[in-house]
């Protein structure tokens, strides 16, 4: 299912990061190099908000203790039993408008 997040690319600074919900899910808004991505928006490690980390060469790194996600595919920077992969979600963003819509 596809929702609007009421989110445009333009709401996202450049290479930063948001916190918004998803049908009553945490997800992260990542725009990197003009290019936005949609993950998981808790860390595995203490449910973190992904979308207050910092934006570091393509990774989104986690506010609380440092784990780090690589933005393109959720994989854990390092796979210990506290920090593991997350979830990825594809986007569809409307030409003119730049309005972001998640596919979950």
């Amino acid at each position: 299912m596809e929702y609007n997040t009421d989110k445009k690319v333009s709401d996202i600074g450049d290479n930063g990061a948001m916190s918004i919900k998803v049908g009553g899910k945490p997800i992260a808004l990542v725009k990197y190099n003009g290019r936005v991505y949609a993950l998981d928006g808790k860390c595995t490690h203490k449910e973190g908000p992904l979308g207050e980390g910092r934006v570091d060469n393509g990774r989104i790194v986690c506010p609380w203790h440092s784990g780090a996600f690589d933005i393109t595919t959720g994989k854990a920077e390092k796979n210990t039993p506290w920090v593991t992969n997350i979830g990825t979600y594809k986007i569809r963003v409307e030409g003119a408008t730049g309005e972001i819509f998640v596919e979950m």
